[in-house]
């Protein structure tokens, strides 16, 4: 998030989820260069490349909120490319000098393939057996749901607020002490003029400043520390003093403010239904793992296991 608005910045999400789709994705075909009038190649290592259309189609894969941080987080992704392809070239070697034929290789290769191949399976099969109706839940099993739950639903007081923002690149103690002496007139002339006006003209955040100034109705901790001590205090309609933040000088006009309250059946149907649903699907799964193990049909011998445990010391 944008350190010059008052919000508190989203911890990024880790590049896990690109790392885990390129292993699967990438495996055969960064090994090959890009033909002629195909997709640009994006990092090479000798003859083995990862093309550009590789890499997009791993981002589009990703929820748009992760695609963002990924697509900010440029040093960690030519991270990735570089371990990528050093992990290519390492296979490539272990091919070319038949590492890969050798008996014991081969055999844990084999049984990592058909405990991935049971895993994948199975997990298909119980989801297709449990599917979930498509009206469940009902409207009533949601009210009730509702009901069960509505002391946790609680909304914490939100402040909708405006800001004119000022930055401060320069550390210096005269430089930060000059940008101070400008936000405070700032405030000054916001409390005796259209706020929106002045903050689309003077602030530095450009996109709050194309806004009037507007952040946002957000919580107090959604907001930086300094800001959020600040806005608590203040009234709709006053302006605060400017706060200073590590990225410069906020001046902030709360608009106005909602007390805490509980959250409506509206808000929370969509979190109630994928709870209920999940749920339901939790109970068929063990349902039909019930019928096809009954526990009068599953027996364990226990002298054997004993036995086969004392002889693994």
């Amino acid at each position: 998030m944008n350190p010059k608005k008052p919000l508190a910045p989203a911890r990024l999400r880790t590049l896990a989820a690109l790392l885990l789709a390129a292993s699967t994705c990438l495996g055969a075909a960064a090994q090959q260069i890009a033909a002629p009038g195909g997709a640009p190649v994006v990092a090479r290592l000798g003859e083995l490349t990862v093309r550009q259309d590789e890499v997009e189609k791993l981002l589009q894969a990703l929820p748009d909120a992760e695609r963002a941080a990924v697509k900010d987080n440029r040093a960690s992704v030519e991270g990735w490319l570089r371990q990528r392809l050093l992990g290519e070239a390492l296979l490539k070697e272990a091919r070319d000098k038949g590492f890969t034929d050798r008996p014991e290789v081969k055999a844990k290769v084999d049984a990592a393939v058909r405990e991935l191949t049971a895993r994948i399976v199975t997990t298909g099969y119980l989801e297709s057996v449990s599917q979930v109706p498509a009206g469940y839940p009902s409207d009533a099993e949601l009210a009730a749901a509702y009901e069960q739950g509505k002391a946790g639903f609680n909304l914490p007081a939100t402040y909708r607020v405006a800001q004119i923002f000022l930055a401060t690149p320069d550390t210096a103690p005269a430089a930060v002490a000059k940008v101070r002496e400008e936000a405070q007139k700032l405030a000054r002339e916001a409390r005796s003029t259209d706020f929106a006006t002045l903050a689309r003209a003077k602030s530095q955040d450009k996109s709050s400043a194309e806004r009037g100034g507007e952040v946002g109705n957000l919580p107090l901790a959604r907001m930086l520390p300094e800001v959020r001590d600040a806005v608590g205090k203040l009234k709709p309609g006053q302006v605060g003093e400017p706060v200073q933040s590590a990225a410069g000088f906020h001046v902030v006009k709360l608009l106005e403010s909602q007390p805490a309250r509980t959250a409506t059946l509206d808000e929370m149907r969509p979190q109630l239904q994928a709870a209920q649903r999940q749920q339901r699907q939790q109970q068929l799964i063990q349902a039909h793992l019930a019928q096809l193990a009954p526990a009068t049909q599953l027996s364990i011998d226990a002298a054997a296991l004993d036995a086969a445990l004392r002889k693994t010391n």
